[in-house]
């Protein structure tokens, strides 16, 4: 007896490592799964019950990575009889034998949707994530149209799936990283040369005695500078915080960028490559799932000043949840959507699709668990996930939760309901300012033309950079480049002077691609008059390759040289060789 003991206590030890090794992989059901084994093995397991406890009190986690999911029972008595049979047959006890059992019967039956979801269960329970996922799918696509909550649960589950170990190539949230050689790079070079770039606290590692703090520097690469301290805090909006575009990690042989989005590390390794020459095949790239209580670390990439006011780091924490999930996140596509943006799905469930609707619902949902967690009440200050539904057409599950007046959030449908000049002048700036974010010029075009035409007091909310896109790519995409130059001559008496730049390379912009290459060479020289910064540097190079698509090469050489002039002074060497590739390539005098 004593044998037969030790042996369940050793086999319940063992399924309890296990699942702790499955935790650690992303896979919360499946170290459920052998926990529940370890009870089996040994009734009462102390670790085991430990174990339980602790992934039940995993509020850092999303409730449907650590609720407790039961099988479905089948719901008619035709479906009974036949459940009944197959597991006399086979039995159900283990979960390998449960698992063969739900196979057998959506074999026999493939529309029994609570054998799918079952199957998929055992399957989660397993750690087989891509399996349960596409059983899942198959829940899915068999309950949407008729159950809608069923479909939502299960959907929910499969996104919490999709994160895990072995599923890899399923998972929605990643953080992405190139690695460069470092080539030579300074970090003061790095410093000097984009003031966006700041220096952190490089972390330590405490199990090496002989970890030193050089032997990485470790930098924030914003999309842009703080604002002007001499500001106060109270008149800066979240959008003008600066945002993080990727960490950069600077070791000695090498350069590593790294970040939640994908966008944002795109372009700190655009800027990057005006500093490194192109290292073509030696550039490394991967992506990872990121862990399951960082499934919304892209939302959390906006950077405050220290020293701020509580007061005002709270309206910017809710204002950059508002910014993030109603204007940034739904246009990024997502394989739990079939690849689909939100918003995408969005117009695919208002035509009639139930699976988008109950897709889109799941994806929404388990974004709202995350805001639920005690950890992550500071940040989202209250927000409620009803203005992301009521954004992407879903119903809201407390509808006194949203102002039905509040147009900063309103649908694509809503917003082209809407007559702009049958609207007061603060709904007018929300509704101008929530279609730019909707990204439809469609919506938002005539929505700048009547701000335009009655110029309110509340415009000042709106940058002009932004008030004039809609209505230059309106006007370039019909064929009318006098009418986006008009556009942007009717603007720039608004814009401040760090925005009026921006209008004049749009200007700069249209000439070229308009084949007026004089007046396009006129208007880049103008803006590099005297300037000897690293953005002429940038801008040289730029109008060079703008002129040369524009098919005036002989018009681009002293732009593409101007750029070679400038850019020793900031150590753009990438920017240095791009430059001389392209004279090259036309042949110097």
């Amino acid at each position: 007896m004593a044998s037969t003991t030790r042996n369940e206590s050793d086999a319940a030890l063992a399924l309890v490592h296990e699942g702790w090794n499955h935790l650690m992989s992303q896979r919360p059901l499946a170290a459920w799964g052998s926990w529940q084994r370890a009870l089996r093995a040994e009734p009462g397991s102390p670790a085991a019950r430990k174990a339980l406890a602790t992934l039940e009190s995993a509020h850092e986690l999303p409730l449907a990575a650590r609720k407790t999911y039961r099988f479905r029972q089948p719901r008619t008595a035709q479906q009974r009889g036949r459940w009944d049979l197959a597991m006399r047959s086979g039995g159900a006890d283990e979960l390998d034998a449960a698992a063969s059992v739900f196979e057998r019967l959506t074999a026999d039956a493939p529309d029994d949707v609570e054998a799918w979801f079952n199957r998929a269960l055992c399957l989660a329970w397993r750690g087989r994530d891509v399996e349960a996922v596409e059983c899942l799918d198959r829940v899915v696509a068999l309950e949407a149209a008729h159950d809608v909550e069923g479909a939502v649960e299960a959907w929910t589950l499969a996104e919490v799936l999709r994160q895990g170990g072995g599923a890899e190539t399923l998972a929605d949230d990643l953080r992405y990283a190139c690695t460069y050689p470092r080539d030579g790079v300074r970090v003061d070079d790095l410093l000097a040369a984009f003031p966006e770039i700041r220096r952190i606290p490089t972390p330590s590692d405490p199990t090496r005695a002989d970890a030193k703090a050089q032997d990485v520097e470790v930098l924030e690469w914003l999309d842009r500078p703080f604002p002007d301290a001499a500001r106060a805090d109270e008149d800066v909006p979240a959008s003008e915080l600066p945002r993080v575009l990727a960490t950069a990690y600077v070791g000695p042989e090498t350069l590593r960028l790294s970040g939640p989005c994908v966008d944002g590390l795109e372009r700190a390794e655009e800027r990057l490559r005006l500093v490194v020459d192109d290292p073509g095949d030696a550039v490394e790239r991967a992506a990872a799932p990121l862990p399951l209580p960082f499934l919304d670390a892209a939302a959390w990439t906006a950077r405050f000043r220290e020293g701020r006011d509580p007061a005002d780091a709270a309206r910017w924490s809710r204002e950059m949840v508002e910014d993030f999930y109603e204007d940034r996140w739904i246009h990024r596509p997502r394989q739990g959507l079939d690849g689909l943006s939100p918003l995408a799905a969005a117009r695919d469930a208002r035509g009639g699709d139930a699976q988008a609707k109950a897709r889109l619902a799941a994806v929404v949902r388990l974004r709202e668990q995350l805001g639920a967690r005690n950890g992550s009440a500071a940040m989202y200050q209250g927000y409620p996930f009803d203005r992301l539904r009521r954004r992407l057409g879903l119903d809201p599950a407390d509808p006194a939760s949203i102002d039905a007046a509040d147009l900063s959030c309103a649908s694509p449908w809503e917003l082209e309901a809407l007559d702009p000049a049958a609207l007061e002048d603060h709904a007018l700036v929300d509704a101008f300012l929530s279609a730019r974010g909707l990204g439809d010029d469609a919506v938002t075009a005539p929505l700048a033309d009547e701000l335009l035409r009655r110029r309110p007091a509340g415009l000042a909310r709106v940058d002009a950079d932004d008030l004039a896109a809609p209505l230059v790519r309106s006007a370039m995409q019909a064929g009318r480049p006098d009418q986006a130059l008009d556009a942007l001559d009717r603007i720039r008496p608004l814009a401040a002077a760090n925005r009026a730049r921006t209008l004049y390379v749009w200007r700069a912009e249209i000439f070229a691609r308009t084949g007026r290459a004089d007046d396009a060479a006129g208007a880049y020289a103008a803006l590099l008059d005297g300037d000897a910064s690293v953005e002429a540097a940038r801008l040289a190079l730029d109008a060079g390759e703008a002129l040369i698509d524009a098919g005036a090469p002989d018009r681009a050489r002293r732009f593409l040289f101007e750029a070679l002039r400038l850019a020793p002074r900031h150590g753009l060497r990438g920017l240095d060789a791009r430059a001389r590739r392209l004279l090259d390539s036309m042949g110097r005098d």
